[in-house]
């Protein structure tokens, strides 16, 4: 795996460097690292090569910020695979990066603890990256990964399953479905529809907004449920 350290505090850099050295040590594992001191040259990088697997942001960058970075990556390049880490010394900024659906939010000072153990939920989660969605039309089986699934709709006898760029369908029950579906990943928010959390890119009390911008309904029984559940996930990614 790739990972990259955006920071304009060189030795914030340098300790996260060390630690990331480190855990490919004790953990015996490839990880190559490479180190940007600002949005500007972390964006330019972007444009002409490929994205790191891990991404460790700072916020507060000269030029373009930790955000305006984060959005690029997720709007521009359509990239939702990047596991990115926001890091700072500020934790009001946490309810500000909901919208690049970061995959943890650390506070300065950095420690090899707390890096060890976001580091390994991102390679525990990447081992399982392959796992597909399974189902069967006209007698074949075909194969779908959790993580290009936004979401499931329902209508008439049909599911409809929604990606970004492209929508599959066939015959099946929502409910069925969703005892198949790692519950860590998807959610029902309507008999309707089974959303996959990564995606929401808002929500209120009465729909969420998914990121290919489709506003799917939240039914009346579930509203108070799904909130909760939101709340509870956000909770955890945020949390060290």
């Amino acid at each position: 795996m790739r990972a990259m350290i955006c920071d304009d505090e060189k030795n914030t850099c340098t300790e996260l460097e060390q630690i990331l050295i480190s855990y490919t040590l004790e953990r015996g594992v490839k990880l190559d690292v490479d180190v940007f001191f600002s949005g500007d040259s972390m964006i330019s990088y972007l444009r002409e090569k490929e994205a790191p697997d891990i991404l460790f942001l700072d916020i507060e960058l000269p030029g373009a910020d930790g955000v305006v970075v984060g959005d690029y990556i997720r709007s521009v390049l359509e990239n939702e695979q990047v596991y990115i880490i926001y890091i700072s010394s500020k934790e009001q900024y946490a309810l500000r990066l909901f919208q690049n659906r970061p995959f943890d939010f650390l506070i300065k000072p950095l420690e090899k603890e707390t890096i060890f153990h976001v580091l390994d939920k991102i390679y525990r989660l990447a081992g399982k990256s392959n796992h597909c969605f399974e189902y069967q039309n006209k007698g074949n089986v075909f194969r779908i990964p959790y993580g290009d699934i936004l979401y499931f709709q329902s209508v008439d006898r049909k599911i409809q399953t929604v990606m970004r760029k492209e929508m599959r369908s066939f015959y099946g029950k929502l409910a069925d479905i969703g005892k198949k579906l790692p519950e860590a990943v998807f959610l029902g928010i309507h008999k309707s529809y089974l959303i996959n959390y990564n995606y929401v890119k808002e929500y209120t009390y009465e729909w969420v907004k998914m990121i290919n911008g489709d506003i799917l309904n939240i039914s009346k029984v579930n509203r108070a449920a799904v909130r909760r559940k939101i709340l509870e996930r956000e909770t955890d990614e945020f949390r060290n």
